[in-house]
């Protein structure tokens, strides 16, 4: 009998440590300054390009290594955002799974006007780049 209860408490304090969460994990923030290697500062003429990461669990040990232009520029989390200001014009953005995934890089168009703005979304999962919506604040 006492075995079985020592049992139970022991499961009430697993149970109460999936209840917990991190804030580092709730809602979308802006990415870590120091994971940022380039493309921040604003000049005349230039245009913005914003990602989002996804938020959730499934690929959260995955990081997405940033690239514009073949250069790599930050490298993200689940959950993050990125706003890159870019020369005008034709412009490839890429992303590169890894950590504890990995996959092929995924080259996309990233063309974009003076004074445009174009949005990106990556899976939480880490594994894909796509056109998406405004980022969330």
């Amino acid at each position: 009998m006492r075995h079985l209860r020592l049992a139970g408490l022991a499961g009430v304090a697993l149970l109460a440590g999936c209840a917990t969460q991190n804030e580092r994990h709730v809602g979308i923030h802006d990415v870590l300054s120091s994971t940022v290697f380039a493309n921040q500062s604003p000049t005349d003429g230039d245009a913005t390009l914003n990602i989002v990461r996804d938020q959730g669990l499934w690929g959260a040990g995955c990081s997405s290594a940033i690239y514009l232009d073949d250069k790599a520029v930050a490298d993200m989390e689940i959950g993050e955002q990125l706003v890159l200001r870019v020369p005008s014009g034709t412009r490839k953005l890429s992303l590169l799974p890894h950590g504890s995934c990995s996959a092929d890089r995924v080259d996309v168009d990233a063309s974009v006007g003076q004074g445009e703005t174009k949005n990106f979304s990556i899976p939480a999962s880490g594994q894909g780049l796509g056109t998406q919506a405004p980022p969330r604040a």
